[in-house]
Order: structure tokens, then sequence, then C-alpha cells
């Protein structure tokens, strides 16, 4: 059975973006990709009440045809698929039928994390199924949408475990060979730490070769610019975050350094289920 790769397309620069970017990872796996778009009409209000959505028969015929002309064009088998349901729903029927190595969407441009809330539907994806989620700015230059050679992962002096789905594209990462380095970020009166995180990064069974993941320090106060210090200082072209899946409500009143690292990211990122305690799964 072939490995698949789900890419969730909106034809959005950033999706398309996307669709290109999980092609070049197929080719070395010789997997399969499937192109998703969701289509779910909304209710529109009225002055006398809310009246039921009208699916658009010819829109839906219309986007399957493009997608099947994209999908014809790829360099390895492809699908196409318009899920006339919720966003959730649809999510959940593409995992259920391809149980994909990974997640793949586009990251939108955004000003303000309203916005990027609008815009990024995909983002809670990696805490909600627990399933890697890798999100490709529309920006990413097209001598970058090419297998990642490095992927810096950033980690907290602390243990954490992946979630079981997470681990997921341990496969694609061995077989592109990708090198896998730690990055965490320290302030000064603790740069001698990072061990922990280090051991932890070891055992989480993200590739094979992680038993002999190293590590990279950057001796900052403010972790989500040193972690982009990192990447640069390493010349990864992939990001690893763990996802605790804080919520928007937390992100809207506190910041995130995720949020600030997909603002400002100028590589792909990859978003990993994980849990910061001992007692994870």
């Amino acid at each position: 059975m072939k490995p698949n790769l789900v890419v969730l397309t909106d034809f959005s620069p950033a999706a398309e973006r996307a669709r290109v970017y999980a092609a070049a990872l197929a080719v070395p796996l010789q997997a399969e990709v499937h192109l998703v778009h969701v289509y779910y009409p909304q209710a529109i209000p009225l002055d006398f009440g809310t009246t039921l959505p009208v699916p658009d028969s010819r829109y839906v015929q219309e986007t399957r045809q493009s997608l099947e002309k994209l999908a014809a064009a790829m360099p390895q088998p492809a699908t196409a698929e318009v899920l006339e349901t919720t966003w959730q729903n649809a999510v959940e029927q593409a995992l259920a039928q391809y149980h994909p190595l990974v997640l793949v969407a586009g990251l939108t441009a955004t000003d303000n994390l309203l916005d990027e809330w609008l815009s990024n539907r995909a983002l809670p994806l990696a805490h909600s199924t627990g399933y890697p989620l890798l999100l490709v700015p529309e920006h990413l230059p097209a001598d970058a949408l090419q297998p990642p050679r490095r992927l810096a992962l950033a980690i907290e002096d602390q243990p954490f475990r992946l979630k079981t789905h997470a681990r997921a594209i341990a496969p694609l990462l061995d077989e592109i060979g990708t090198e896998i380095l730690a990055v965490c970020v320290l302030p000064y009166e603790k740069r001698s730490g990072g061990w922990r995180g280090l051991q932890a990064a070891q055992q989480c069974g993200l590739t094979s070769a992680m038993p002999r993941c190293s590590l990279h320090k950057v001796i900052r106060e403010l972790p989500a610019s040193g972690i982009l210090q990192g990447v640069d200082e390493v010349e990864a072209d992939l990001i690893a975050l763990l996802d605790q899946g804080h919520g928007w409500l937390h992100k809207l009143f506190h910041g995130s350094v995720t949020e600030y690292i997909l603002r400002h990211t100028q590589v792909p990122v990859l978003l990993l289920a994980a849990h910061l305690d001992s007692g994870a799964e």
C-alpha cells in the first residue's frame, strides 16, 4: 500500500505553494497525494430569520474539474476531492480514508491574529487530530520547493513526548534523509541547560536517526525570535514546533511563540502534537 499525503486546498496562492511542495515530498517516497477542497455553503441571515444554505452544484462541478486538472499534472499519482460538508467533518473523513503521513496546507501571510484565524483555519489541526501538520508559506521561493535537507526542532529544556499520530511522518523524513537538530533558546543565566530537552528529542521517535540528534543553543531572552535566529544559524529549511494546543483564546490574550514564528517564518513549519510532561501519551 502506497503512503499518502493529504493537501488541504482552497485555491489560494499559499495552497498552490503547498501543493507543489507536497509533490516534491511525494517523489522520493513514491507517495500518493490527495487534494482535498471543502465546500460548505453558509446559511443566509434575513430579516425574518436564517435560511437554509443552498448548494451551488455548478461551483462544485467546476471546482472538481479544476482539482482534477491539478492532480493530473502532479509528478506522482494524485486524486482530487470536493467534500461537501463542514471543515471538521471533511478533515476527519480525509484522515479516516487515507491515514496520511502528514497533512499539508498553505500558510497565508496575515497582519493580525484575527486575520490569521480567518485565513489559516488549518492551524488547530495538529492538536485536534494529532497528525503532523505541514504549513507552507505562500511566499516560499521556487528554489525552496524541494524536500528539506535540515530540520530545526524547537525544544524547551524539559521532557516531552510526541503524540502517536505525530510520529506518522517518520517514514517520510527517513526516506528523504533529513538531518534534525534540536534548537533550544535559553536566557543567559540558564545557558548551561538544554540537555533535558535534547534527551527528550533523542527519544521522541520523529525519525530513526533521532538518537544522534545534536543540540544547538541560542542565548536570548525571547524564545520566538531566538528560534528563528537558530534556524538561520544552522541553515535549516524546515522548522518543527511542538503544538501543545493552547487554543485561539490563549493566543489572543497571551500571545504565542508559534503565532510569532508563523507570521515571520521564511521556511515551512511542521506542527507536531506533543505533551510537555513525563506522563504524556
